[in-house]
């Protein structure tokens, strides 16, 4: 009776495990890489796998924000990390980089770096 059970939490579990293993790995990627000259981080990052609002079929949409204290123009942050190449989610692409904005944060030379990747679900129920 309970091997049933066991075999159904499996099914449904391991997608979910699986994404967030590929999310971990993912914002690994985005913290290992060097920051930019005159530049620190603010706190901690955040990190999120879920559905895409909006889009059609079943997709995970990774999100990694990092909030940044620099010295340099938005524009050259920009450019710095859109040159990085970092790896996507699924480790196979380059994650896409943007920048974001915070209503809470009004400190001067403050900058919110987002980089995003979107995989297939494969029955992920939190992407579906």
């Amino acid at each position: 009776m309970i091997s049933p059970l066991v075999g159904l939490f499996l099914l449904i579990m391991i997608p979910v495990w699986r994404d967030e293993a590929r999310l971990d790995d993912f914002h690994q990627r985005v913290l290992a890489y060097p920051l930019p000259p005159e530049t620190r981080t603010m706190g901690d990052s955040a990190a999120t796998v879920g559905k895409i609002f909006g889009g059609n079929g079943d997709y995970c949409e990774y999100q990694i924000r990092l909030t940044l204290q620099t010295g340099l123009p938005q524009e050259k942050i920009l450019a710095y990390y859109e040159k990085a190449a970092i790896a996507g989610a699924d480790a196979r692409e380059k994650a896409q980089v943007s920048l974001g904005s915070d209503e809470d944060i009004d400190e001067s030379g403050a900058v919110i770096v987002e980089f995003g990747a979107i995989t297939d679900s494969d029955w992920n129920w939190n992407c579906t």
